[in-house]
């Protein structure tokens, strides 16, 4: 990261502009932001180091009434062009959260400003390592059963990036084009948390 920034190991930083003479302004494409991201990120997949960014976990919160589940999925689509009868594809990528309430057999799929409202939830009582790894275990033992719901939103998020795309088309009015946009299933799966009430 010193290197990244090029200093002793003292930053003045903000994430808004606008920033003074001493200080660094660290946006999302900033060698800083990209190099920590990059290790907080490799630290998480690496099955042999202990990294403080986790790809799994479980904590009790004030913020639900009863066992939630967040996962993080990596989506993946091919956006294929079709011009003069012949077609080239395009990969796009995002990723999205979704979470359900209750256990997976009986899912309840929550709606995306409920799953926001979990990004803020904060530990309100200790929970054991076992305790951690029987509730993510549960999820993990019958993850089958959410796939179906998992393949549809990738079906509805992949017909929203093809509505966009047309629309940006069609302002660069680009005439005998054809689009059409194929999910790449099933959605990776990069984190799962599971929230329990304190």
């Amino acid at each position: 990261m010193k290197d990244a920034l090029n200093t002793d190991g003292v930053l003045t930083a903000r994430f808004a502009l606008p920033v003074s003479e001493d200080e660094i302004y660290l946006h999302r494409t900033h060698p800083f932001v990209e190099g920590l991201a990059a290790h907080l990120f490799e630290s998480a997949l690496d099955p042999k180091k202990t990294s403080i960014a986790s790809r799994c976990g479980a904590m009790r919160t004030n913020a639900v009434e009863g066992r939630t589940t967040l996962l993080l999925l990596r989506l993946r689509y091919h956006i294929v062009t079709k011009q003069q009868g012949e077609e080239s594809p395009l990969l796009a990528e995002e990723c999205r959260m979704m979470a359900f309430a209750g256990a997976p057999e009986r899912a309840q799929w929550l709606d995306d400003a409920a799953v926001e409202r979990l990004l803020d939830a904060a530990p309100d009582m200790n929970i054991s390592a076992e305790q951690v790894q029987r509730y993510l275990q549960a999820v993990c033992d019958q993850f089958d059963l959410l796939r179906p719901a998992l393949n549809d939103a990738a079906q509805r998020y992949g017909q929203t990036l093809l509505e966009a795309h047309r629309r940006v088309r069609q302002v660069a009015q680009a005439k005998g084009v054809s689009y059409r946009v194929e999910p790449q299933l099933p959605p990776d799966v990069l984190g799962m948390y599971v929230f329990l009430p304190a």
